[in-house]
């Protein structure tokens, strides 16, 4: 499943977390299902690069206080990114406010916490 693509962080990766090398979010709401849902704690890379198909932490463009998670579903010609969530009908994404630019970006998730 997609779930299963998401690895588990090590303990590794959680000290990491410890020390502001990664930081950690909590998954709220439907729109990532069935790959994140809710009370899923997740770690995010803020220097790794995006690419399609990446799973992103991003600040809503009209809710700057807002974070959201969402797919890289495209890089469009004038590099802003459009949003996607795997549940669609759940979802508030790139479809709904438009397509974001890079500085949106705040990391890409890279582990699932158990």
């Amino acid at each position: 499943s997609m779930r299963d693509k998401i690895p588990i962080a090590s303990s590794w990766d959680c000290l990491q977390l410890v020390f502001g090398r990664r930081s950690g979010i909590t998954i709220e709401g439907d729109s990532m299902l069935p790959t994140l849902k809710t009370g899923d704690r997740v770690l995010i890379d803020k220097n790794s690069a995006i690419n399609v198909g990446d799973i992103s932490v991003a600040s809503q463009p009209f809710r700057s206080s807002v974070k959201i998670v969402k797919r890289l579903a495209a890089i469009e010609s004038d590099g802003r990114l459009f949003l996607s969530g795997d549940n669609p009908n759940e979802s508030s994404d790139s479809r709904a406010f438009g397509s974001v630019i890079r500085s949106n970006v705040i990391g890409k998730v890279v582990y699932r916490m158990t």
